[in-house]
């Protein structure tokens, strides 16, 4: 009720909160006959729970609704130690067990900030060389023992994603996987021998220039098919080949939008192959059955093409060689304009974890059939929200069994999540008749969305399933100052520290069970209308956008560097690392983005690892140009600022704070940001402070101009930053998000004479109303980063230019003058222009109201300087109310010094 409350009070707890409780208990193993009473004894009473209540799989509540009690699978940890074991792929072993291969991650330790603060030069022990990957493959066997030890498909010190596992008709088990290797991501392939235990050297299947990734595998007439998802000049496809013949692939989508999420399976009928596209200007989901061999190109059928976002399918084919089909189901207009606006969080579109839910189609012979909705059986209103990431599988009776993940505990303020972050449980049922069986929850299998099982039949009927668990439901963690202390000044693993392990779990059959029946044809839903109707002619004509000056030409690069995702601790609205990388690439059409996780996962190595690797991964020049960032987060009056690298492989730099909060000398200097400073000067990056007139802002006591170049004047999340009274400005106290520290308006970092020049980003939730826009001589990493080094930027809230010169020099350039400065302004929006102000020096000299969406226009001051030093910039608002801020021009008079 309190949370309820919250919501309904402050737009900015709508954007934070989750349930109205935490849910605590205990797994208990019992060796007892069904019909056994469990008696549980409490400080508020004493229930009894038959387990014959449990049978079915549905929770019920005792002790009036006190304590809920359901039966869970039986689990057993797979492979547990000191490294990440992650992305595991199962196939049956053929003996009732099965066979696992994953991806195994090293880390390095911690650092703490101590280490830095009297040794700046140590500061390049924050670039570890090389990689720390391996791909392993272990075998579970049936008589449920202790796994033998891992064996090695590939060395350590790789870098891999995601691999697949079959086995061939020889009996020998395959493995595909992606690795970046001579700058390029590719895919390999290597087979491990049971009878002689050997593995054989890894083969390389792709060259072409553009990452392969996310391969899947199938078996059909006794060869083993991958298919993939192929970047190529920029855009993504699906590709399928034979294994042995990867120069007959194909490209199966062969569509100029982006194609995801590939999905093999084979049954009787043939091999299916299932992806998603944004060809639609949303996500569908299509399937096809692949030709064999010779035949004619594969026929694509739209199996769920609504406005919604449907995507990330997964396919499974039962004995009557029906395809099964799950996939995840957002809300229509993802990704488009949402955010703070009038004080509340609304917008003509959706963020991108606003709502999720799973469902599953069928594909028999050329129907397309619905099934009921997998959570229809559960009473708690929490467990039916925010279900993602779908897994299916048939078992050996041909029955459909779907898992998915779902959003277990995100309750901003409480302190396992305050410290690990929101947790996601894999849930699991069976297709009972028409309708699933009660969703029962995997134990240890607690971690962030994008956690996809391996699923493996079992000779009884039922299924074995292969996860990965950092455990952060698992670890019991309080909530005392000393601990917040010590994990902001360390990096990497704390006392509680949180590290990927692989368990698995045995899924039951439905007993005496009628067979799957999908329900008919699934309903159309009403299309709803996009939020922006020319979007594409928007665009487009930023990015045709040139400048010439000074013997140079610069384009508008479109882009921000605060977007966080579930790796952050507070990110559990924020969807998954996957969905930051669709949102740029499609939802935004951006030409860039940096992922602004805090710490990149809280200073964990691993999720920094994960988050440079993607970075890395979707990195298709000069299409979509993504950049190293991270939030760095140190409350008022320090301040929350966000880091740029031009290149990877820098660590994240600890916190230098006390029980005080952040360390201060004698004089009152702010010796973490110095520390920060310093970290950038030596490695190379730069900072931009954010939200700085509220609880993250500062009171601008520490600046450093060669690394703290700019500032992030707006925020879709919040609010503008400007100066009181200006455009989407907080004018109280009350209606101001995030805090009220009015001394961390920019104009007071002006009044200072720092020179910052103006992006804008989303923060968390927010999505489409906050563009950071470079001006770059070139689609690449380094041009970018040199326009925000030199305050080459402005920021915007829609797709407006904005070209302002003097001479030959842009916004954010400082240079001499004797006579006066002429300023050349031009703006195209995509809308009425309202107003065109230009403000100079704390004052608003000039405005224009010219009521079309296309000014140009130049403005001269003839007033006589007589400050060593002026600033001017320009602000453009619409008549619908979205804005564009103009970095400043600085002007001295000659032979000034500078302040």
């Amino acid at each position: 009720a309190a949370g309820a409350r919250r919501k309904q009070q402050d737009p900015e707890a709508a954007m934070f909160l989750g349930g109205a409780v935490t849910p605590t208990g205990v797994v208990v193993r019992l060796k007892t006959p069904d019909d056994a009473t469990l008696t549980v004894e409490t400080t508020q009473g004493s229930a009894e729970i038959k387990l014959a209540d449990l049978a079915g799989g549905a929770s019920r509540r005792y002790l009036d609704g006190k304590i809920s009690a359901r039966r869970v699978p039986a689990y057993a940890p797979l492979v547990v130690g000191p490294r990440e074991e992650d992305f595991p792929a199962a196939v049956t072993d053929g003996k009732g067990g099965a066979w696992v291969t994953y991806v195994s991650h090293v880390a390095r330790g911690p650092v703490a900030a101590e280490a830095y603060k009297e040794k700046p030069d140590s500061f390049k022990s924050l670039v570890p060389e090389g990689g720390g990957d391996q791909v392993e493959l272990v075998r579970h066997d049936a008589d449920g023992g202790i796994p033998k030890a891992p064996v090695p498909i590939t060395g350590r010190g790789r870098d891999v994603w995601r691999p697949a596992i079959i086995t061939d008709a020889q009996g020998k088990v395959v493995v595909v996987w992606s690795e970046l290797k001579d700058g390029n991501w590719d895919l390999f392939t290597a087979t491990y021998d049971p009878n002689t235990a050997t593995v054989a050297e890894p083969k390389r299947l792709t060259t072409d220039a553009g990452a392969d990734t996310e391969p899947v595998l199938a078996s059909a007439q006794g060869k083993v098919i991958v298919a993939w998802q192929a970047w190529r000049n920029g855009q993504a496809d699906i590709f399928v080949a034979p294994l042995d013949e990867p120069s007959q692939a194909i490209n199966v989508s062969n569509h100029p939008a982006n194609e995801w999420s590939p999905a093999l399976a084979s049954g009787p009928s043939g091999v299916y192959l299932a992806f998603d596209s944004y060809r639609n200007g949303n996500y569908d989901v299509f399937i096809t059955r692949l030709p064999e061999r010779g035949g004619a190109s594969p026929e694509l059928i739209a199996l769920a093409d609504s406005t919604k976002f449907e995507a990330r399918p997964h396919v499974a084919v039962d004995l009557q060689g029906r395809a099964w089909v799950a996939y995840e189901e957002r809300d229509d207009n993802w990704g488009k304009d949402f955010g703070k606006l009038d004080g509340a969080v609304q917008g003509k579109g959706n963020s991108l974890y606003h709502s999720s839910a799973v469902r599953v189609r069928v594909l028999d012979g050329a129907r397309v059939l619905e099934t009921a909705d997998p959570v229809a059986s559960l009473s708690d209103p929490d467990e039916q929200k925010f279900n993602s990431l779908p897994r299916l599988a048939v078992d050996r009776a041909g029955r459909p069994w779907l898992l998915y993940r779902h959003r277990q505990e995100f309750i901003f303020g409480l302190a396992p999540v305050m410290f690990a972050g929101g947790a996601w449980v894999e849930y699991a049922t069976a297709l009972v008749g028409n309708a699933w069986t009660p969703p029962q929850p995997l134990p240890r299998s607690d971690g962030l969305i994008d956690n996809r099982p391996g699923l493996v039949a079992r000779p009884d009927g039922g299924l074995l399933a292969y996860y990965s668990t950092d455990g952060r439901l698992h670890h019991q963690v309080e909530s005392r100052p000393e601990l917040a202390i010590k994990y902001s000044t360390h990096l990497g693993t704390p006392p509680w520290a949180l590290n990927n392990e692989l368990f698995v779990a045995s899924l039951d059959a439905p007993r005496n069970a009628a067979e799957a029946r999908p329900l008919g044809p699934p309903a159309r839903s009403e299309p709803a209308p996009p939020a922006h109707a020319n979007e594409a002619a928007d665009v487009a004509r930023v990015r045709a956008h040139r400048i010439e000056a000074g013997g140079k030409t610069y384009r508008l690069l479109r882009g921000e560097f605060h977007r966080h995702t579930d790796i952050s601790f507070d990110g559990g609205g924020d969807g998954s690392l996957e969905d930051l990388w669709r949102y740029a690439l499609d939802a935004g059409r951006l030409d860039w983005i940096g992922n602004g996780d805090h710490d990149n996962g809280g200073g964990r190595e691993y999720t920094w690892w994960l988050t440079q690797k993607t970075t890395d991964l979707y990195h298709t020049p000069p299409a979509f140009v993504p950049m190293f960032t991270y939030e760095r987060s140190v409350q008022y009056p320090g301040g929350h600022r966000n880091v740029m690298f031009p290149y990877r492989g820098v660590r994240i730099l600890p916190r230098l704070v006390d029980e005080k909060g952040v360390k201060t000398d004698v004089k009152g200097v702010d010796e973490d940001a110095q520390l920060l400073y310093a970290y950038l000067n030596e490695l190379g990056g730069i900072c931009a402070a954010h939200t700085t007139a509220t609880g993250m802002g500062t009171d601008w006591r520490a600046h450093d101009p060669k690394v703290e170049p700019i500032v992030e004047i707006y925020q879709g999340m919040r609010d503008s930053y400007e100066h009181l009274g200006a455009p989407r400005v907080a004018r109280s106290p009350t209606e101001a998000a995030g805090g009220w520290k009015p001394l961390g308006m920019i104009w007071n970092a002006l009044a200072l004479q720092y020179r910052l020049g103006f992006q804008s980003s989303s923060d968390h939730v927010s999505t489409h109303m906050s563009y950071a826009v470079a001006l770059a001589e070139n689609s690449t990493r380094e041009s970018i980063f040199e326009a925000f080094q030199k305050r080459h930027c402005y920021a915007a809230t829609d797709n407006i230019v904005l070209d302002v010169r003097s001479g030959d020099h842009l916004m954010g350039d400082e240079f001499e003058s004797e006579g006066p400065v002429a300023l050349k302004v031009f703006a195209q929006g995509t809308g009425p222009i309202k107003r065109v102000d230009i403000i100079k020096d704390f004052l608003y000299v000039y405005s224009t109201e010219p009521a079309k969406d296309r000014v140009s226009f130049t403005w001269t001051d003839n007033e006589t300087r007589t400050v060593p030093v002026s600033w001017y910039y320009v602000r453009v608002v619409q008549e619908d109310g979205e804005i564009a801020w103009g970095s400043p021009i600085w002007v001295r008079r000659p032979s000034q010094p500078v302040p």
